[in-house]
């Protein structure tokens, strides 16, 4: 039964799929403790509706298009299926399932991954959450290994969900697991998923995945960076160019102070600038804020000392329109002549990158 947070997060708007109207039928059980559960159609926030529960039971019945992605869930829990037409029966508290032959197959593999993974990210959070309270440097080395920890789990995970996806590419269940992964995988892994031949490459949450590919393809290893024009921190317009492409390995470090990951993220871009700097190593920061003072005093606070642009346009800048950032923290990577080696190093993958590039 997969975190239905997750699902809510990663939620965009839905395009209309031309399929004829299906009518559905949910019945469920939930702990005695839950009041209402929430429906949702295809990760689409504005479809989200209640239905209240009633001694531990439901029963939803509506028309959606056919091969609709449906989500059911309350608290931080959730259960999808694709609308086919067959009644679905979920029990939230035996962790039972009935439905087509898909939708079956689908809570089996949602069912593993859970089995599987569940539990230990669960306590890494926890213990991340409790760690975060108290920065003391004994427990900053702690938070570190828990995200060694975190990452080498979500990567096995990662492995998984690609593994299904390459199981069932003659069905509709790529539809949900390459939406959770297209944030992990570079640019020809996803264009490997986007078969435009696959059964599941028109259904409509397929979009979210095409847009990344096509902001991913802006950003390709080999290509040469594109030059844009913002404000230092002392309001004058400053080009990229003045750094990229003359001589120099630059960092295009794309990020803001609102943003946690960021954050949590800068300590490494901090100590590898240090390390490296001086052996020719350049940073410049193009930060998605919409707010100068957040801006400059996140800079001072983080102890970022390379130089600093933006547009002050959140996620209007051009660095994100220019460079297909869709997520941040994100980087890329430019050899001494301007050409992108790489992208979104982040955590031991940038310290290992620049330990190949300058041998220490």
């Amino acid at each position: 039964m997969r975190k239905f947070l997750s699902l809510i997060l990663l939620a965009v708007p839905a395009l209309s799929m031309l399929a004829q109207e299906t009518d559905f039928k949910i019945t469920g059980v939930v702990p005695d403790e839950v009041k209402e559960v929430s429906l949702m159609v295809n990760s689409d926030r504005n479809s989200m509706e209640k239905v209240v529960v009633a001694d531990g039971s439901f029963t939803i019945t509506g028309n959606k298009a056919l091969n609709d992605i449906i989500t059911i869930g309350f608290g931080n829990y959730g259960i999808s299926f694709f609308n086919d037409g067959t009644p679905i029966d979920v029990d939230f508290v035996k962790n039972t399932f009935s439905g087509s032959e898909l939708n079956k197959k689908l809570f089996d593999y949602d069912r593993q991954l859970d089995e599987k993974y569940a539990n230990d990210l669960n306590e890494i959070m926890a213990e991340a959450e409790t760690l975060s309270k108290d920065g003391n440097e004994e427990n900053k080395s702690k938070m570190e290994e828990l995200e060694k920890k975190y990452e080498e789990i979500s990567d096995a995970m990662t492995a998984d969900q690609i593994k299904i996806v390459m199981e069932n590419k003659d069905n509709l269940i790529p539809a949900i697991y390459i939406n959770q992964v297209i944030y992990e995988l570079g640019y020809d892994e996803l264009k490997d998923l986007l078969d435009s031949n696959a059964p599941y490459y028109n259904h409509p949450v397929m979009a979210r995945a095409k847009s990344q590919l096509a902001a991913l393809e802006k950003r390709l290893p080999g290509k040469m960076f594109v030059d844009l024009t913002m404000n230092d921190t002392e309001g004058n317009p400053r080009k990229l160019s003045e750094w990229c492409g003359n001589g120099n390995y630059v960092l295009i470090d794309f990020w803001a102070s609102w943003c946690g990951p960021c954050r949590q993220e800068m300590p490494n871009v901090v100590e590898n600038y240090k390390k490296y700097h001086s052996a020719g190593l350049e940073i410049i920061g193009i930060s998605f804020d919409s707010k100068a003072e957040a801006w400059k005093a996140a800079i001072g606070n983080l102890g970022m000392q390379w130089p600093q642009l933006s547009d002050l346009k959140a996620w209007k800048s051009e660095g994100a329109s220019k460079y297909g950032i869709t997520a941040i923290p994100a980087n890329v990577l430019l050899d001494k002549d301007g050409k992108i080696v790489a992208i979104d190093l982040r955590g031991n993958k940038l310290g290992d990158k620049l330990k190949n590039i300058y041998g220490f």
